[in-house]
């Protein structure tokens, strides 16, 4: 998406050169993306306008010794991440994803490689009623013994192994090994090691009586990371008359905290925007210099910003807005009791800004408002929603980003149910809600930032 739009990948380790009107993106992890698009207008010390969402989803991800053989079946050591539904994994198709690392057999360097083999592969069958009698009343699988997918027969497994007859390679089934190799054209003696989790193997698709809901895996917060890199795109026409800088950053392992290297509790995120804005000043240095002639008495092209303008990254900050856009719950019909009464999230009826008096949420009056003065703008409707006194809330980035940066910050999301289940559903307005706030909020806010303070 971002590459067919016309932006460039920086990397990491390289110095950076950027200007006006620049859209570029870096990845971390290859799981981690910030995705940048520079306003025509931009001078060092504006705003940056910035939208959050996360890649991963709660899912099963195989041990770093996977092979389990047991009463004639060969089955996947797997850990469960994030906190999932996990009964909802049981009796589905069950695809492969990830990360392989392997060795080239030609010039002995380790190489990456994602990989996504889309077939049954895995299923982590039922216990029969007849052996549960109470199975309807509670069910609670044990994540250690119940949720090992089963993926062949011992019998099958050793009638294909070739002549050895080998069953495990690398403390990994060998037919999935050898399935892994040809996937990459290697062998699987080249295979150094592995990062895959397991995936519903169906996929999204349109459902309802009237084609309103979206039933897919990984909503959240897939929904977020594409919408707000739609969005991204999309406002792309306006983005020459812009004195902000327009930020998209996905980050990975929410589901499980965000302390990690790539997640958005460590010092990626500001890292990345203090390199993006010196970047930026280092190329308006050059320009004064090449307006000026150049000379004895100019800078030089390592010059940066003069140190009168100096606190660049943090003036720019004072200015900066932090959308984090994460899925919210929509008030389930059989379970409506665990809504608070007047904050009850529903279906097409526009996306919704998230409260928490603990800070579960960023949201404040002034982030409210200003979401509010977008949404209204863009003529995108708005629910509220504030979880019951009697139930804990959930957080997501919005609370680690703004406690980060200092940043104003507010939280909103799609209205979905059955979150965290390996299948999820949400409408299909929410989509259509989430690309055009996103888009307004980037080419508006600049306008509403300046104009926002207090009264006189």
């Amino acid at each position: 998406m971002l590459k067919k739009a016309g932006f460039r990948q920086l990397l990491e380790r390289d110095a950076w050169k950027l200007q006006p009107n620049d859209c570029v993106f870096v990845t971390k992890n290859q799981s981690t993306l910030f995705a940048v698009a520079v306003g025509g207008a931009y001078k060092p010390g504006e705003g940056l306008s910035m939208i959050g969402a996360h890649t991963d989803s709660p899912c099963l991800r195989l041990k770093p010794i996977s092979e389990r053989v047991k009463e004639g079946f060969v089955q996947l050591g797997v850990q469960t991440y994030g906190g999932g539904l996990w009964y909802t994994w049981f009796d589905r198709e069950l695809s492969l994803a990830g990360r392989v690392i392997i060795r080239n057999s030609s010039t002995g360097a380790l190489e990456e490689h994602l990989i996504h083999i889309n077939r049954p592969l895995a299923c982590i069958p039922s216990l029969a009623i007849h052996l549960n009698r109470n199975a309807n009343k509670s069910f609670a699988p044990d994540p250690e013994t119940h949720l090992a997918p089963i993926i062949s027969t011992t019998i099958m497994e050793q009638l294909s192994g070739g002549e050895d007859g080998e069953i495990s390679i690398g403390g990994h089934p060998a037919g999935l090994m050898r399935l892994i190799a040809a996937e990459l054209q290697c062998a699987p003696s080249d295979i150094v090691d592995l990062e895959l989790y397991l995936t519903d193997t169906q996929p999204a698709c349109i459902g309802g009586l009237h084609g309103e809901f979206v039933h897919a895996p990984r909503l959240d917060n897939q929904f977020g990371a594409f919408t707000s890199l739609s969005a991204l795109v999309n406002s792309l026409p306006s983005l020459e008359d812009d004195s902000n800088i327009r930020v998209v950053c996905l980050y990975d392992h929410e589901e499980i905290g965000s302390r990690s290297c790539q997640g958005a509790a460590s010092v990626l995120t500001e890292h990345f925007l203090r390199r993006i804005i010196q970047a930026l000043a280092d190329g308006a240095a050059v320009e004064t210099v090449d307006n000026n002639g150049g000379g004895s008495n100019a800078m030089d092209s390592t010059t940066s910003i003069p140190s009168a303008e100096g606190c660049i990254f943090e003036r720019s900050l004072a200015r900066s807005f932090f959308l984090s856009a994460d899925q919210a719950h929509a008030v389930h019909p059989s379970w409506s009791e665990k809504h608070e009464p007047a904050h009850k999230p529903a279906f097409h009826q526009g996306l919704v800004i998230k409260h928490n008096v603990a800070q579960s949420y960023a949201t404040n009056s002034q982030t409210s408002a200003i979401v509010k003065e977008i949404a209204k703008r863009s003529n995108v409707p708005l629910q509220e929603f504030v979880v019951r006194q009697d139930v804990p809330s959930g957080s997501t980035i919005g609370p680690i980003v703004a406690s980060h940066l200092g940043v104003m910050t507010a939280d909103v999301g799609g209205a979905q149910l059955a979150m965290h289940s390996c299948r999820e559903i949400t409408c299909t307005s929410s989509v259509d809600h989430a690309v055009a706030l996103f888009t307004g909020y980037f080419e508006q806010l600049a306008n509403i930032m300046t104009n926002f303070g207090h009264a006189k």
